[in-house]
C-alpha cells in the first residue's frame, strides 16, 4: 500500500500538469481584464488573434502549386492570377445583344491567343467550341437580329478536315470497333455450332447477309436511346391510322359493296 503511494502521486501530478497546460492555453486565447476605474464592475474581454485556417485561406497551397501537380502552363498561370493574356471567357446577352470578349464585329477574333495553339497555329477546336456555345446560348435565350450588329461569321470558314477530325473520326472509330467485336463474336458462335470457319462463312450467301445485317444494325442503333427513337418513328407513322380506327369505335361501318 505504501509502495504504491509514489506511483499514485506521480499520476496525480501528471494529471495536474495537463490540466494546468490546458488552462494556460485557454487563458492565452481569452484574457479577461478588469477595469480599474469601475473596481471590477465592468469586464472587457480581449481575444487573442488566431491564424486563419486552411479553409479560410482558400487551401494550403497558393500560386502555381495550387493548380495541381500535373497542371498545364495555362492553369498554372491562371492560378497565379495571370488573366490578361487570355481574358475572361464570358458569354452573355446584354440589352438584346450577344457579348463575349472573343466576339468582335460580328465574328470570332482569330487573332486572340485563346484561338492559337502552342506552336502558333490555329486551334479550330476552340473555334468550334465557341460557336457551339454561342448557338446554345442563343437557343436558350433568343435575341433578335439587328442590322447594327450583323453576324458575319460562317461555319464554312472552318476547314472541312477540322469537322472530320472533331466529329466524324471518333464516331467512325467507335463504330468500326463495335462492328469488329460483334462480327468476331458472331463468327465464333457460328463456328462452334456448325463447324464452318471464318472463310467459309464469308464465301456463303447467308454469311454475307449476316455481315451486312450486323454492320447496318450497328450503324442504325448506336446507343440505347436510338431504340426509343425508332419506336417513336413507328408510333408517328401509324398515328393517323390509329386515329382513323378510333373514329369507328362502336360505330357500324358501311359496306364497301353498297352503293
Amino acid at each position: 500500500m505504501i509502495a504504491s503511494l509514489p506511483t499514485s502521486c506521480g499520476i496525480v501530478s501528471g494529471a495536474a500538469k495537463r490540466v494546468s497546460s490546458v488552462s494556460n492555453r485557454r487563458a492565452r486565447v481569452a484574457v479577461v481584464r478588469a477595469d480599474s476605474d469601475t473596481n471590477g464592475a465592468g469586464a472587457a474581454t480581449a481575444t487573442a488573434e488566431r491564424k486563419p485556417g486552411p479553409l479560410q485561406r482558400g487551401g494550403t497551397l497558393s500560386g502555381a502549386a495550387a493548380a495541381g501537380k500535373d497542371a498545364s502552363d495555362k492553369f498554372k498561370a491562371m492560378a497565379e492570377g495571370a488573366k490578361s493574356a487570355v481574358g475572361p471567357v464570358m458569354m452573355i446577352t446584354e440589352d438584346g445583344k450577344f457579348r463575349d470578349f472573343r466576339w468582335k464585329n460580328g465574328r470570332w477574333d482569330f487573332s486572340l491567343p485563346v484561338f492559337k495553339l502552342a506552336d502558333g497555329e490555329m486551334d479550330w477546336d476552340a473555334v468550334i467550341d465557341a460557336e457551339m456555345a454561342r448557338r446554345k446560348l442563343l437557343e436558350d435565350t433568343p435575341i433578335p437580329s439587328i442590322n447594327e450588329e450583323p453576324v458575319l461569321f460562317d461555319t464554312s470558314e472552318i476547314p472541312w478536315w477540322a469537322w472530320v477530325r472533331r466529329f466524324h473520326l471518333p464516331e467512325a472509330e467507335k463504330l468500326n470497333g463495335r462492328a469488329a467485336m460483334m462480327g468476331y463474336v458472331l463468327a465464333a458462335f457460328v463456328d462452334m455450332l456448325t463447324g464452318a470457319g471464318l472463310v467459309d462463312q464469308q464465301e456463303s450467301f447467308l454469311g454475307k447477309v449476316a455481315l451486312h445485317v450486323c454492320v447496318f444494325g450497328i450503324l442504325l442503333i448506336r446507343n440505347s436511346s436510338d431504340i426509343q427513337k425508332f419506336k417513336g418513328l413507328i408510333d408517328e407513322a401509324t398515328f393517323y391510322d390509329k386515329q382513323w380506327e378510333a373514329t369507328w369505335t362502336n360505330v357500324e361501318r358501311p359496306s364497301e359493296t353498297e352503293k
